[in-house]
């Protein structure tokens, strides 16, 4: 089954590079996929880490970065997510995320989410719409009218 997003928001540590700083397995590729597409990463960690972070990862510009610097409260509240929609310009928005409180906020803020679970149970992840275990196997791309993930 195919579903169509305007956009997609990705968590960082955890989603995009793994505990040590580095890409996840199969980030690139991802990102190829959804090229010109509209997307944003929303982290709770401060902006400076997270373009560092993205640097090491050969992660290039990022549409829109929302960061711990950008809200007033994070993860689990949704203003980060709310916050991403809106400067993307986005309606129906799909998040990756690797935590319950990443699931809360991204939930919270109206969107639809792909749980990654990396070798966990799924717990965590009964709010998600979605599970994949790895970034790898998230089947996104770019689509005319935004951004089409086959589940």
């Amino acid at each position: 089954m195919q579903v169509l997003y305007d956009a997609v928001c990705f968590d960082l540590f955890g989603t995009l590079v793994d505990p040590d700083g580095r890409p996840a397995v199969g980030l690139h590729a991802l990102l190829e996929r959804i090229a010109g597409a509209r997307w944003a990463v929303v982290t709770s960690c401060p902006r400076g880490l997270a373009r560092s972070l993205l640097a090491q990862a050969g992660v290039g510009e990022v549409p829109v970065l929302i960061s711990a610097d950008d809200v007033e409260r994070n993860k689990p509240d949704p203003q980060g997510y709310r916050l991403a929609i809106a400067r993307l310009g986005a309606h129906h928005a799909l998040a990756v995320e690797d935590s319950a409180a990443g699931i809360s906020a991204a939930r919270g803020a109206g969107l639809d989410v792909v749980a990654l679970l990396c070798g966990r149970d799924g717990g965590f992840a009964r709010a998600a719409t979605y599970a994949v275990e790895a970034l790898a196997q998230l089947r996104l791309r770019r689509h005319a009218q935004g951004v089409e993930l086959t589940t």
